[in-house]
């Protein structure tokens, strides 16, 4: 039997993430709709198991033939025709994070994979995948999976026990709701970015649903249970717009949303006059609960496939506008075509294992698809990265910084007119990678990243910071390669060498830095003589607050370094393309790289010359400090180039090239030369 409420309560919940999606500062806190839908699962699952169970029908695979059928078509309908859209409309620079995301929402582990990435401070930036809605999905997949395990095991230890089995179920499956929730409610406060998305910390929303399934329905009193349904019904509105992005879910937030999602279903459908239940059984309202699950599916891979078909930066009205139509008319069509067929076919119905072998097979070859797609880029970047290394060993004339060197003769090279090094589609690889570094700064006496050999002398050079000076560090191990310098790095993601407290907001780069910056301000205490020289940059994007509060945070941390008379020199950040659906790289790719200066170069005033940058001012006011303004080899009067001398110049949206960061190289030991840091070379 078809319970009104509920569906009413799907279409509730399937518009509230629609339109959030859609028009996200309109309906800041809509993503409540996904616990709506956690607790109705959780609710309907176990009310399904309870009564198999008590009838001795409760089969495992009946149950997982029947979920097959019910879910998957539609799924890997939506996954195969976004893997066609990715191929068609997507640049391949994409490919590998979006191919990637397929595979993982083929086999429902997407929310893990996303919870990976959010703790990833490079992956975190990478462009919106047309699948990450599928981490809903995954979670409750996974439900599906151990739900019916624990009943069993309750059923299992009932019969051992002599107990009665319905209230083991219950004690069994309430005692690990409250173990999630208690997890939940700890882990978003420790890590609120994994939190998110993994399955523990979920697990106590479709728990509460679950409870529910051992609690009959309010009975009587109509205008009671029609005065439970109005204030739950409100407290969920008000939640879309009250609760927004720094709302912590799923912590006491989420408890307030389940609560009242819970309070509705117990509440049933009261037939008084001023109820709910007239506005809940309209047919509309009733058709798009029916057409939720479809309409969730093909909303988000519409909303992040257009812009890359039509070729713009972001949505206009009309276009959200349409979207929203086309995700209807897929989703009606996904449901009466698709879903429905293949959940009541009779040949699937009658034999579980072939649903189960059909959902084996669809998956193979969506992870098989996905992978060539992975594969295909990762094949091209290796060759691409063969020919880079092949072209920069032997660097031709004016390539990459040495095209705006001061006093360059003959630049630009017109052999390098039709050069991109590295490629688009590879630029994403072109990062420094020091084997077992990020493990070995976690380790306790703290020990920087060496490159080069230390040798009397040669300069020995501390780098300190973010990413940006990670990639700082490429420029000098050039350098060490050449046997002009060593040099050690102590960095951390979002970890600008300032005073105070960290300024990224992710809870473990937070931590991470925190306990960085502590240990690291012990030991230059100490041992700041150990280095000739201590170098640093940051993405001053990142580094906020009033500007004297920056320069001073910056100045009190090189205080320990400055007093034992060893420099300080500071380089100035690089543009940052502030661009949000797609970075340099994609636009270089789109554009070609005849046209990629062209279309691709960024205003050299909103990237650069209009983000203040503390390390300047705070060099020019510390004694001993230094200051390298590499302004001239990134940026003409109004623009800033996106390929320089045959080299791409950015792997994302703030950060440049490895490749771009080795031809600065010669300039970074000229300016150390002039500052009378360093001697010949």
């Amino acid at each position: 039997m078809i319970r009104t409420e509920i569906q009413a309560l799907r279409a509730f919940a399937v518009c509230a993430v629609v339109l959030f999606h859609l028009w996200p500062n309109r309906l800041p806190g809509g993503y409540i709709g996904v616990d709506v839908f956690f607790v109705i699962s959780g609710f309907l699952i176990t009310s399904h198991l309870l009564r198999s169970q008590e009838k001795g029908r409760l089969s495992l695979a009946d149950f997982w033939a029947k979920r097959a059928r019910r879910l998957l078509p539609a799924a890997y309908l939506v996954l195969a025709a976004t893997a066609i859209g990715t191929l068609l409309w997507v640049p391949k620079v994409q490919w590998q994070t979006f191919f990637l995301e397929i595979g993982a929402a083929a086999v429902y582990v997407e929310n893990w994979e996303l919870a990976r990435n959010s703790v990833d401070y490079l992956a975190a930036q990478h462009a919106a995948s047309p699948v990450q809605h599928y981490w809903t999905l995954s979670g409750e997949e996974q439900f599906y999976l151990i739900w019916p395990l624990l009943l069993l095991l309750s059923g299992w230890i009932a019969t051992r026990s002599g107990s009665n089995p319905r209230r083991t179920v219950a004690i069994v499956l309430g005692t690990v709701t409250a173990a999630s929730l208690a997890f939940a409610l700890w882990w978003t406060v420790a890590s609120p970015e994994t939190a998110y998305f993994i399955t523990p910390a979920r697990a106590w929303e479709f728990g509460l649903g679950a409870m529910l399934a051992f609690v009959p329905v309010l009975a009587g009193r109509d205008s009671l249970r029609a005065a439970v349904s109005w204030v739950s019904l409100a407290v969920l509105t008000a939640s879309c717009f009250m609760m927004g992005p720094a709302t912590p879910m799923p912590g006491f937030a989420a408890v307030v949303v389940c609560v009242a999602t819970a309070a509705l279903i117990w509440a049933g459908n009261p037939t008084t006059a001023w109820s709910p239940t007239r506005i809940g059984d309209l047919r509309p309202l009733q058709w798009l609960g029916e057409i939720s699950y479809s309409l969730y599916l093909w909303h988000w891979p519409l909303i992040i496939l257009v812009p890359y078909a039509l070729g713009v930066e972001h949505l206009g009205l009309l276009e959200r506008l349409l979207i929203g139509v086309a995700s209807v008319l897929l989703a009606t069509a996904t449901k009466v075509w698709v879903e429905d067929p293949i959940r009541t076919h009779r040949k699937l119905v009658h034999h579980p294992g072939r649903s189960l072998i059909a959902t084996g097979i669809a998956a193979v070859l969506l992870v098989g698809a996905s992978g060539t797609g992975w594969g295909y880029v990762e094949k091209q970047n290796r060759e691409d990265a063969a020919l880079a290394a092949a072209i920069t060993e032997d660097a031709p004339r004016c390539f990459g910084a040495a095209s705006r060197a001061p006093g360059a003769k003959d630049c630009p090279n017109p052999e390098l007119d039709d050069v991109l090094i590295p490629t688009a589609a590879g630029v994403r690889e072109d990062w420094p990678d020091y084997p077992g570094c990020d493990e070995q700064l976690q380790q306790r006496p703290l020990k920087g990243c060496a490159v080069g050999e230390r040798a009397p002398g040669r300069p020995h050079i501390a780098v300190i910071g973010d990413s940006h000076s990670r990639v700082l560090m490429a420029s000098l191990e050039s350098l060490a390669d050449r046997g002009m310098l060593s040099a050690e790095l102590f960095w951390g993601s979002g970890c600008s060498w300032t005073a105070g407290e960290p300024y990224v907001k992710t809870t473990e780069f937070k931590d991470q830095c925190r306990s960085l910056k502590d240990d690291l301000n012990t030991k230059l205490e100490k041992d700041a003589k150990d280095y000739d020289i201590v170098m640093t940059t940051a993405w001053s994007k990142l580094i906020t607050g009033p500007k004297p509060e920056r320069v001073k945070a910056v100045k009190d941390a090189w205080k320990p370094v400055l007093k034992q008379d060893v420099p300080v020199v500071a380089v100035r950040d690089n543009p940052t393309s502030g661009r949000t659906r797609e970075d340099q790289p994609a636009c270089v790719e789109e554009a070609g790289v005849s046209r990629a200066n062209e279309e691709c170069s960024l205003d050299r005033e909103k990237s650069y010359d209009s983000i203040f940058d503390p390390l300047g001012p705070a060099a020019k006011q510390a004694k001993g400090a230094h200051f390298i303004d590499n302004t001239d080899f990134f940026c003409d009067e109004t623009k800033c180039p996106a390929v320089i001398g045959g080299v791409n110049v950015y792997r994302d949206r703030d950060h440049i090239s490895i490749t771009y960061a080795e031809t600065l190289a010669p300039y970074i030991w000229r300016d150390l030369q002039e500052f009378g840091l360093v001697k010949g070379g």
